[in-house]
Order: C-alpha cells, then sequence, then structure tokens
C-alpha cells in the first residue's frame, strides 16, 4: 500500500460494549460502565476528524445511551464477544471510510487524544495504542481499502505488532483502560470525563423512578439509566415499571 499520507481521510468509529450489568464486575461498581462508556463516546464524537460511530451491543440500555449523545447502534441478538462483536461492526463501515476502534472503558480519553492518534494514523495501513499494562490495547485504526484485523484480547500488543499494525505512542489518557480499583484510583490521578466525574461525585442516596425489571434498571433525577441487579431490596416484594424507588448505592440496598 501508498504509505503517502491520504488526504481528508473520513473515520468511522467502532465500540464494542457489553452488558451494563456484567460489566466492571472487580470494581464492585458496575454503575461506573455506562460512564466509562460515555466519555468514551464523547471523546470521539468530539473529534471533527470522526464521521460517524457505531456502538456494537446487545444492550438496550447501552443502546439508548449512545444515541441519545448522537451515535449510532447495532444491536446484537446476544452477547458474542469482543472480536465478533467487531466482526459485525467492520461489516457495516463503508470501504471509503477508514476505521478507528475504541474499547469502551476509556474514562481518560479526550478529544485531543483521538485528534493525535487519527493524525498518526494516516501514516500507517494499521496502527494502534497500548494500554497502560503495556501488553494490551486501547485503540486500533486501519486506512480506507485496508483488509487489515483488530487482534484486540490476550496480549494484542504482541499480536497487533505481528500482524504489521504500527503502535502510536498515546498520552497516559488514551493509554489507561479501567477494570480494577488500582485502574480506577490511576485513572482519577490522570483525570477522568465528565460523566465518570459526576458518577463518582453522586450522593449515597438518591431517588430513581424503575424502568426495567429483568434485570432491574432505574433512571435518576438526570435521566441516567443504571442497572441494579446485585442490589438488595428488603420490603419490596414485587418492583414494576414507573415506581418510585430511593437507591442506597453505599450499602446497595434499594427501598420505597
Amino acid at each position: 500500500m501508498d504509505h503517502s499520507v491520504p488526504q481528508g481521510i473520513k473515520w468511522h468509529a467502532l465500540i464494542p460494549a457489553k452488558v451494563l450489568h456484567n460489566s466492571k464486575s472487580r470494581l464492585d461498581r458496575s454503575d461506573l460502565a455506562a460512564a466509562f462508556l460515555a466519555d468514551t463516546v464523547a471523546a470521539l464524537l468530539g473529534s471533527a476528524n470522526v464521521a460517524r460511530l457505531t456502538v456494537i451491543t446487545a444492550d438496550k440500555e447501552v443502546a439508548t445511551l449512545v444515541e441519545n449523545l448522537g451515535g449510532d447502534v447495532i444491536l446484537e441478538d446476544a452477547s458474542t464477544g469482543l472480536l465478533p462483536a467487531l466482526e459485525l461492526g467492520l461489516k457495516s463501515v463503508a470501504n471509503n471510510y477508514g476505521i478507528v476502534i475504541a474499547l469502551g472503558d476509556l474514562p481518560c480519553l479526550s478529544t485531543a487524544d483521538v485528534d493525535f492518534f487519527l493524525m498518526q494514523a494516516t501514516h500507517h495501513e494499521s496502527s494502534f495504542t497500548c494500554d497502560s499494562a503495556g501488553t494490551g490495547s486501547t485503540m486500533w485504526a486501519r486506512l480506507p481499502g485496508s483488509d487489515a484485523k483488530p487482534r484486540f484480547g490476550l496480549r494484542s500488543r504482541a499480536d497487533h505488532r505481528i500482524h504489521g499494525a504500527v503502535e502510536i505512542g498515546g498520552s497516559p489518557g488514551a493509554r489507561r483502560d479501567v477494570d480494577t480499583a488500582t485502574d480506577l484510583w490511576d485513572a482519577i490521578r490522570i483525570g477522568v470525563g465528565q460523566q465518570t466525574l459526576k458518577a463518582l461525585t453522586a450522593p449515597t442516596m438518591y431517588s430513581a423512578t424503575i424502568s426495567g425489571v429483568n434485570p432491574l434498571t432505574a433512571a435518576d433525577e438526570s435521566g441516567l439509566q443504571r442497572s441494579y441487579s446485585d442490589y438488595t431490596m428488603p420490603g419490596i416484594i414485587a418492583p414494576r415499571v414507573g415506581q418510585r424507588i430511593r437507591i442506597d448505592s453505599e450499602n446497595k440496598r434499594i427501598t420505597l
């Protein structure tokens, strides 16, 4: 492939997203998954270089969140895993678009990080940025017309290199994915996005309205929907959609 710098590339961003109530179990804060995703989407959509953004997910709550932010959604019948989800997403991208993939748990990612990565990515058929641990990857891109494939997963940094992708250095925020409490501490040190900061500083007691019962989901006063499948509900025998409840996030309890 000619590696001269292409002019005016249109980038289509793809993000695979898990079902929220199964996300971030090691943090014991499944509610943060929605905030991480929202900040990742906002960083990508904030870039003038990103013409389209699509999230691939089996979670209707995620779909609503992304659509409200201005993105598109491919809704899977069931969660298929990261690489099958990305394969589905890749098929939806027009041939004249470059593709940039980002993981959905990059709460420190900024639009400036996205712009820098895409500027560098124009020089290479495929490229990536490694994660903070130095073994994985947080973003990957390929130019229009390329048939390169993403290699996210265990030791993806090495796998991407083996298959010809060029590593692009990124800021600490671009490399900081969050899976553990230590990761979250480091993300806070670096500086998290607006939605993650809001989730972290949210009051431990607040009112909400039940929006789904299997699993239990509820919308708070700001309209943000979250899953509460792991909360206890003393005194609530048959929760119903539209019912007003009180959320105690510190003790994971729901009361009327």
